[in-house]
């Protein structure tokens, strides 16, 4: 291993593990834009002073939000320690889509320095919820059987098999939403995993203790729907 990349080895071994797997919410319009545009340009080799020059473009107020976008991305393909570490001064000080944009940046960045370690060419996966290490974040949403409602003890049922059925493959659910014509969970579901494993076995487990789960149900990584999506999303799961 060369000097450079021990000092590379190191730094990365420093960053905290929240960049494994895009952890943040990043709206799906703004991923397809980065990557369209990231894809646009190949990588290039930027001295000191030029990474300056772009530290100054995008922290000034004077420059527009498409030459921020443009700057991160730039930084981003440089992929060395000083890139990473601009970019991330701006990402902690930046808000809305372009916190977002940076932290993508971000990612891309800690790709190419990791790449620089291996033979291998490494990416990222990244989606509207986020994941957390080796797992992403899906939203999911089951039914009563017969568009009947959830009482309280069903509720309590459905929290324990979800938690039984996630313990035994590893996932970990965030946060449930219990309510009388549906129930909502956000869950972190290693990648090995298929979601209709987690929820297949869950609402089977639920359905052990009488039939009152419908088995056809509502899994996205994108977003968390509000409540009038949640309406659509109850009458196409029954309808079709």
């Amino acid at each position: 291993m060369t000097d450079d990349q021990e000092q590379i080895k190191i730094f990365l071994d420093s960053i905290p593990e929240k960049f494994q797997i895009h952890e943040e919410e990043v709206i799906i319009e703004i991923q397809k834009e980065y990557l369209d545009y990231s894809e646009s340009f190949d990588r290039g080799v930027l001295t000191d002073e030029q990474i300056d020059k772009i530290r100054q473009i995008i922290f000034s107020n004077k420059t527009p939000d498409e030459g921020k976008k443009k700057g991160l991305t730039i930084l981003a393909h440089a992929g060395t320690i000083s890139a990473y570490k601009q970019i991330s001064n701006y990402y902690e000080s930046a808000d809305g889509e372009l916190k977002q944009w940076a932290s993508l940046a971000l990612q891309e960045c800690r790709m190419f320095l990791e790449s620089e370690l291996s033979d291998e060419n490494i990416g990222f996966i990244s989606t509207g919820l986020g994941g957390k290490k080796d797992k992403l974040r899906v939203y999911l949403l089951v039914l009563p059987l017969d568009i009947k409602s959830f009482n309280e003890q069903q509720h309590k049922i459905i929290e324990n098999e979800l938690n039984q059925t996630a313990k035994e493959l590893n996932c970990d659910i965030e946060s449930f939403d219990f309510q009388k014509n549906y129930v909502s969970l956000t869950v972190l579901i290693p990648m090995d995993v298929a979601i209709a494993n987690f929820i297949d076995n869950g609402i089977k487990k639920c359905n052990e203790f009488g039939d009152f789960v419908f088995e056809h149900y509502y899994a996205a990584n994108t977003k968390i729907p509000d409540k009038e999506e949640i309406k659509e999303i109850i009458e196409i799961v029954r309808n079709g």
